[in-house]
């Protein structure tokens, strides 16, 4: 029996570990070539996952993987994989925008501290990496007849009181500053006007707000802590995954197309409580 993906290519960024990872899995196990891009194919101590080592796991498990090293602040890198990927496949009908830059520096450099350079990587790996790739496989999802683009986005984009932060609970570590939240708000929007641009070729432009999530190196932060991870109240990366999945197999992702979809809320009523 014909798996739901069956045929199709679909593009990951992010890919070597946590919600990038599993979304490949998810995407693999229902038939789709999974082209993965990041930057970590060797392993790294302070870092979990490798390219190479979620390829293994998608072919281990019957799938057709690809792999792109890629850092997406590089306009050069981007331009290649959208090459080779065309090259390789010939099209694509999905694209997942999973990638993000979270140097923790930058993450948690505040007023007047964060340095132009932080700020303008963060918009590029962010906000500019998304639209070129977008651009880079929209012709190939118009001729085909439509396509799914899932952006990840984050909480962090939303308005807060000003007695409020955005920082990971449980940690001694400091509060967010500026960048990541505003390029995240960024990246919201831009895929909004996208969506109305793409209605017409029934390319669904979704961005996804994954929650609270309990990747590899977040949880090796927490055990450097001494934090129990349970208690912070984090989901596991394959719901979100198990979401963007959905968008990309049901019978109409244009339903969600210009939205923010919540990933537990998602999973809550498609597959029941997380």
């Amino acid at each position: 029996m014909p798996r739901a993906l069956e045929g199709k290519v679909a593009v990951v960024t992010g890919a070597s570990r946590g919600i990038g990872k599993q979304t490949c899995l998810a995407l693999g196990a229902l038939g789709a070539s999974v082209v993965l891009a990041a930057r970590t194919e060797e392993p790294r101590a302070r870092t979990p996952g490798t390219l190479h080592e979620t390829a293994a796991a998608i072919r281990a498990a019957g799938g057709n993987a690809l792999v792109v090293p890629a850092d997406l602040a590089r306009p050069d890198d981007v331009a290649a994989l959208i090459a080779r990927t065309l090259e390789h496949h010939g099209h694509v009908d999905v694209l997942v925008n999973n990638a993000a830059y979270t140097v923790g520096k930058a993450l948690w450099a505040h007023v007047p501290d964060v340095t132009r350079e932080q700020w303008e990587k963060g918009f590029t790996v962010n906000v500019t990496a998304p639209l070129l790739l977008i651009q880079g496989f929209w012709e190939s999802m118009r001729t085909r007849g439509g396509g799914v683009v899932v952006n990840v986005t984050s909480g962090a984009a939303n308005l807060q009181g000003l007695d409020e932060t955005v920082h990971l609970p449980g940690s001694t570590l400091p509060s967010e500053g500026p960048l990541y939240g505003a390029s995240k708000a960024a990246l919201n929007r831009m895929a909004n006007v996208i969506a109305g641009e793409g209605a017409p070729h029934r390319i669904a432009v979704v961005n996804v707000e994954p929650g609270f999530v309990l990747t590899e190196t977040m949880e090796q932060t927490f055990r450097a802590e001494g934090v129990d991870a349970a208690s912070t109240g984090a989901i596991s990366a394959t719901i979100p995954a198990r979401v963007i999945a959905h968008l990309c197999t049901c019978d109409d992702p244009m339903q969600y197309s210009g939205r923010i979809v919540s990933a537990p809320e998602l999973f809550d009523e498609e597959f029941g409580a997380p």
